[in-house]
């Protein structure tokens, strides 16, 4: 049992050791990349909408 504690502290100064390395984006970084990350959904969700409204609208006339 004693074996399964010193490894678990081994993996977590390790985990602490690798995440002091992060190169952590800015604010300004984040705020950018939310906006684009937000533009490309909308326009995703946008397209899907059109998409489903013109098959919809086919299949309305066929049957």
């Amino acid at each position: 049992m004693n074996k399964y504690i010193g490894k678990a502290g081994q993996y977590y100064r390790d985990v602490i050791s690798e995440m002091r390395k992060v190169m952590w984006p800015s604010k300004e970084e984040i705020k950018d990349l939310t906006i684009v990350v937000l533009t490309v959904s909308g326009i995703l969700a946008l397209f899907t909408f059109l998409v489903d409204w013109v098959i919809n609208f086919v299949m309305g006339k066929l049957l």
